[in-house]
Formats: C-alpha cells, structure tokens, sequence
C-alpha cells in the first residue's frame, strides 16, 4: 500500500458522507475555505491547496483537518480512564501499520488526545468508546518523561 496522498474528488454520491467524516469532525468547519474551493474545484477550478486527498489509512482525508479540542484529564479523572482503558486492539492508532496508524486526521486526533491528555476511544468492536490502551500506553510514556 502507498502512503503517497492524491488529490481527491468524490464522486457525487460521496460528497455528504465525504464532508460530514473529514469536515464534521474538523475544530474549523465553520470557518474553512477548503470545503468552498472543493466545491469550485466540482466544478472546474483547480484542487485546492490544503484539500481532501487519498489517505492510506482513511481512504481520504483532509490536509487542513484540525481536530476539535479534547476535555483535559486531571487528577482522579485521568487516573480513572487510564486504569479502565482496553488492551490495544489489532487496528489500534497506537500500533503500527495499522490503516489508523496510517490515517492523517486519525493520528492528529490521536497525538491531541495524547498531548492534552484528553480521551482517545476504541474504535473496534465492543470496546467501541472506552479508553483506548493505545492511547493510555502513550499518556503514562509522556506522564512518565514529565516526572
């Protein structure tokens, strides 16, 4: 598989599914310019810079996505979620060569996670919502190099 990103037009059918993954969960929705140059690009301009393109992990995903700000984690709380975390499943965004692993927006949604110490949930199957135990590994690897 390539990791090599092109860009990408959906075909018309695509288009509400397409918006509402890579833009309904993008922190600058309301105030984006990529979503009017796609639509001009529908119809005839040129790609715009920034814009939706193939994604290895995804299928597609947007170059200008910026994820939504995560509620901090303190205390209690933090130690809370990190003890009632999943083990790491097998398409875990933590574990490598994963299509989350390879997946733009899911990594930059995984690393603010991280970062901010906000939670990242399983993805996979009844785990679906909990804790991530990729994202707790990573979390305790930063409290740890914080100490």
């Amino acid at each position: 598989m390539t990791l090599e990103r092109t860009p990408y037009t959906p075909v018309p059918e695509e288009w509400l599914i397409t918006f509402s993954m890579l833009c309904g969960m993008c922190k600058n929705v309301n105030e984006c310019h990529i979503i009017d140059g796609m639509i001009e690009m529908k119809l005839g301009a040129p790609w715009p810079d920034g814009g939706w393109v193939t994604d290895p992990g995804a299928g597609v995903t947007c170059l200008s996505y910026q994820p939504r700000p995560v509620r901090i984690l303190e205390g209690r709380a933090l130690e809370d979620a990190l003890n009632s975390a999943v083990p790491m499943c097998g398409g875990c965004a933590a574990r490598k060569g994963s299509d989350a692993s390879r997946s733009l927006h899911t990594q930059r949604d995984f690393n603010a996670a991280v970062k901010r110490r906000g939670i990242f949930a399983c993805h996979e199957g009844d785990n679906h919502g909990k804790p991530c135990g990729g994202w707790c590994s990573a979390v305790r690897r930063q409290m740890g190099r914080q100490s």
